[in-house]
């Protein structure tokens, strides 16, 4: 019985200059970091070549079927999708869930896909680079299940650590972000996180709006782009000199930015949400992921936390409690008793 843990991501700035369509012209670029918060694969080998999955994410059950006829399901797509691409024919029953809802905005599914590639690859005794795992569920997701992403989440996720990703054609280069012990203390006790609500349905809506839009030479759209690859580039910079003290306006400029890219992105009640958190101690922010929901992350000096922590949970939001992450995936052999 082998267990797959991936951790999750947060994205700070530079999210949708990862998509082909923009950067293949123009360049682009994220800063993330992995936190502690993971998606969980563990596979039980069968012996009669069979497969099923359950779901505890969807609440989903993929019931027994063979190689040749298994076909991706609601909740068990990653795992089907993978298991086709590389082949994986020996049969295993597979247990799927993880630390954060389904469109969390924290790149769960392509931590999934990357915790899928990275087991069943062990399994067949390969010994895939981290770029290798990274490119392989990227295509998986973006040119077998046909979901609207970028590519920073793969990286980010099989990378693990506090990255500069650039992306350019052909070429992804991942350059660690190292801060001092003090300064990455004080920047993560600065972060706070609540989960304002599900957005599974809405984010393909918009990554797909924000796609057409590139394609079609959108001014607005294009503009927002080169401005949100601007500030991640500036981010990077303060970052690299040990200067957080414009993260909280950067993430907000980030933000304003973010929301000029689509119909969707945010709306009435995230922006309440947003505002009510300004006037009450944080100096920043921003929505995870694509927008419609999922997860807001605020920048918010310690002192002036606690009291915007209880003003969160009055409106019924609960903080998300992480910290970095330095590790990508990682495989545990339950049985291996050698150890």
């Amino acid at each position: 019985m082998f267990l797959g843990m991936v951790p999750v991501r947060i994205s700070f700035a530079g999210g949708g200059t990862d998509m082909p369509e923009y950067y293949e012209n123009y360049g682009g670029c994220v800063v993330s970091t992995a936190i502690t918060r993971f998606t969980y694969v563990i596979i039980n080998p069968r012996h009669d070549n069979l497969f099923q999955s359950f779901s505890s994410d969807f609440q989903k059950h993929h019931e027994t079927t063979s190689y040749e006829t298994l076909e991706p399901k609601h909740g068990s797509e990653i795992a089907v999708a993978v298991v086709k691409h590389l082949g994986y024919k020996e049969g295993a029953n597979f247990l799927i869930s993880s630390d954060v809802q389904a469109g969390s905005g924290l790149g769960a599914s392509s931590a999934l896909a990357v915790n899928f590639v990275k087991t069943i690859s062990v399994l067949q005794g390969k010994d895939f680079t981290k770029e290798e795992i990274a490119e392989t569920a990227f295509h998986i997701e973006r040119n077998i299940l046909y979901h609207p992403i970028g590519r920073q989440d793969e990286y980010a996720t099989s990378f693990g650590g506090f990255n500069y990703l650039t992306f350019e054609k052909n070429k992804v280069k991942v350059q660690p972000i190292t801060l001092n012990k003090n300064t990455q203390e004080e920047f993560e006790k600065n972060l706070l996180l609540f989960f304002v609500g599900n957005s599974i349905r809405d984010s393909a809506t918009i990554l797909n709006n924000q796609i057409e839009q590139i394609k079609q030479n959108q001014k607005t759209m294009l503009d927002s782009l080169h401005y949100v690859k601007q500030l991640a580039e500036d981010f990077y910079k303060s970052l690299i000199k040990s200067d957080i003290d414009a993260v909280g306006e950067l993430l907000n400029r980030g933000w304003e930015a973010k929301k000029k890219f689509a119909k969707g992105v945010t709306n009435e009640d995230i922006d309440k949400i947003y505002e009510f958190a300004l006037k009450n101690g944080a100096l920043g922010g921003k929505l995870t992921g694509a927008g419609g929901g999922g997860h807001m992350l605020f920048y918010c000096e310690s002192r002036k936390q606690q009291s915007l922590i209880e003003k969160m949970n009055s409106l019924g939001f609960k903080q998300v409690k992480f910290r970095f992450h330095s590790e990508g995936p990682k495989v545990l052999d339950l049985y291996d008793f050698s150890k």
